[in-house]
């Protein structure tokens, strides 16, 4: 069997990435839940990251970047059709529009797959 054809069997979805990058003050969970009880999306992680605010007044050493300060990164796969509802529904949920409140990004995703959880498994947002 070929990769091409290994490949040509996986079932995918046509999605879109959408990237987050938010304070570590909690924001992420909120939208994480969220977007999975009012938009029905499963499919996101969040990450701890070290992140330096671009437009922020930091003073540096010439030579030097700023201090760096703890953010979260989430990424999030939604359908195709459905991104750029979901990319304005992120903005205003994570209320992104505050002084420091993050930025949101939208990009092709590689190659995403079907899948759903199994019966039994304990729902978390709850």
């Amino acid at each position: 069997m070929s990769e091409t054809a290994a490949v040509d069997s996986v079932p995918v979805d046509a999605c879109k990435l959408l990237t987050v990058v938010v304070p570590d003050d909690g924001t992420d969970l909120a939208l994480m839940k969220a977007l999975r009880t009012e938009k029905g999306i499963v499919r996101a992680n969040s990450i701890s990251c070290l992140g330096v605010a671009i437009l922020q007044d930091a003073r540096a050493k010439p030579g030097a970047l700023p201090e760096p300060i703890m953010v979260r990164r989430i990424e999030i796969l939604v359908p195709e059709d459905r991104a750029d509802e979901v990319f304005d529904f992120i903005f205003e949920a994570a209320n992104l529009n505050r002084p420091g409140g993050g930025a949101v990004l939208q990009s092709p995703a590689a190659l995403a797959t079907l899948y759903a959880l199994p019966e039994g498994v304990p729902d978390e947002a709850e």
